[in-house]
């Protein structure tokens, strides 16, 4: 392993976590069981490095070196999620998007069906030619007599200030931007896209201050050049997409680095796989 992954990178992403005892709603591959989760984390403690985000460029020792990142801020995340890392002395960054926290159910889960799966057209409509815009997602859906389903269970709900802050006062665990209303970048104009990215940082460092670090995680992992620059002169460090695996930083943009996003579904054995680099993400 080391000398397959040595002086690379990995970024892992995860969205939900799903408590211990409680039914799966919302889009299912997007919420992984606490029980998962946990055994997870134990495989990182055995087999890597596992660094705060703000640190995964710095000079690896004896093992790969590894960060752990949550998009969207699920209350599952947040509350249960944190937990287990904390139990572990794991640190972790959580991505928020602050227009869209305080219980929001995101489109995606409300449109998803009866078996949590979400439409591929649907999905793409959404994120391309309504641009990722949660009102925009709803008003279409309303008008095309889509049923959505906004009574979830209190874990796919987004967290509160309140849980958002407590998690933050946890060791290690730290705050970066989503975005400010979770957009998708990709299809904004130049001038949308500096608020998007200058409000969600701005806010968050005035509201959790040093626990707030500079980097980005694009909505939907979708970036462009315009994202890039924009990003940049906000001030960011970095800004991360949703797909990839290991890598070296000098070969990436550090405004396009890459995660391994770890869906629900993955057994223990093809995620040390992945670990181990012995297959692709």
């Amino acid at each position: 392993m080391r000398h397959r992954v040595r002086e690379k990178r990995l970024i892992l992403a995860y969205h939900g976590i799903v408590p211990d005892g409680v039914s799966p709603a919302g889009e299912r591959a997007l919420f992984i069981a606490q029980r998962d989760f946990a055994m997870q984390l134990d495989a990182l403690l055995e087999l890597v490095d596992v660094t705060p985000l703000d640190r995964i460029d710095e000079p690896a020792d004896r093992r790969p070196r590894v960060a752990i990142t949550f998009d969207d801020a699920y209350r599952g995340a947040v509350t249960v999620g944190m937990q287990e890392l904390t139990k572990r002395g794991l640190p972790a960054t959580i991505f928020v998007s602050p227009a869209r926290l305080n219980s929001h159910v995101f489109w995606w889960d409300a449109l998803a069906d009866s078996q949590g799966i979400l439409d591929d057209v649907i999905r793409r409509l959404a994120q391309n030619e309504l641009q990722g815009s949660d009102e925009r997602v709803r008003l279409w859906a309303a008008a095309a007599g889509l049923p959505a389903l906004d009574r979830l269970p209190g874990y796919a709900q987004t967290a509160t200030d309140t849980e958002l802050r407590t998690a933050l006062a946890l060791s290690g665990i730290t705050v970066g931007s989503h975005t400010w209303s979770h957009a998708n970048l990709a299809s904004l104009s130049e001038a949308e896209v500096v608020v998007e990215v200058k409000c969600s940082r701005d806010w968050l460092c005035t509201e959790f201050g040093e626990k707030a670090i500079d980097w980005l995680a694009y909505p939907y992992g979708l970036d462009s050049k315009a994202a890039h620059r924009a990003t940049a002169e906000a001030g960011y460090r970095g800004a991360l997409r949703i797909a990839g695996g290991w890598h070296r930083p000098n070969d990436v943009s550090p405004f396009a680095r890459p995660r391994l996003n770890v869906p629900a579904g993955v057994s223990i054995a093809g995620f040390r796989a992945r670990l181990l680099g012995t297959v692709r993400a």
